[in-house]
């Protein structure tokens, strides 16, 4: 089922790819442009009536360096399944498109974030014929983001702290600073970045605050 979280994070990342740059900080790669990115379409179905779509995808092909498909998925608990879909979408886009293929999770919840990590394997006794793991943007890898100096310098990647971090105990501060951030841009920013975060944070304590 699609939830308003699935769509507010298809939307920051076809939208703000920059958002992403915490991925590609942490495997060494230098930060992307904006321009780097093409999207794709997110349909992985081969054979119908099974129907297999990934949140967002995406084509990262810098001028300079190795050009690769980012597959984005918003993960709200455990799902063995999903575990096992996963395998294929990595497979079956890095075999359509001929490049390699980054997993990314994104998850709110620690136990979800920790379970997401993997690995996840297809194994016979010992010998593991294909394993996925995921990179996962949770509450471990993402900071928490109560300056509103950054909120008006990232704020693709403080909305994305802000749905992250929505079940946290700093959850209010974590908003406040993104309120006193976004005021400063121009009222049509201001209001699309509102937007976002609104669906983004669906039926989650902090967005009653």
């Amino acid at each position: 089922m699609v939830t308003s979280t699935h769509e507010a994070t298809h939307r920051l990342f076809q939208e703000h790819p920059e958002a992403l740059t915490l991925v590609f900080e942490s495997l060494g790669i230098p930060p992307p442009a904006k321009s780097d990115f093409g999207s794709i379409t997110p349909d992985a179905t081969e054979i119908r009536p099974l129907e297999r779509r990934v949140d967002t995808v995406l084509k990262f092909e810098p001028a300079m360096g190795e050009s690769f498909l980012l597959a984005i998925e918003s993960q709200t608990k455990k799902d063995p399944d999903k575990a096992k879909s996963w395998a294929y979408y990595a497979a079956h886009l890095s075999a359509k498109y001929d490049m390699p293929v980054l997993l990314v999770a994104v998850c709110r919840d620690r136990l979800t974030a920790k379970w997401a990590a993997g690995p996840f394997e297809c194994a016979v006794g010992r010998w593991s014929t294909q394993v996925t793991r995921p990179f996962v943007l949770g509450p471990g890898t993402v900071p928490v983001i109560t300056d509103e100096s950054t909120v008006t310098r990232q704020p693709a990647l403080a909305v994305l702290s802000a749905m992250v971090h929505s079940d946290d105990r700093r959850a209010p501060a974590i908003l406040e600073a993104m309120v006193r951030g976004l005021l400063s841009f121009d009222p049509d920013t201001t209001a699309y970045w509102f937007e976002v975060l609104e669906v983004g944070l669906e039926n989650t304590p902090a967005k009653e605050k």
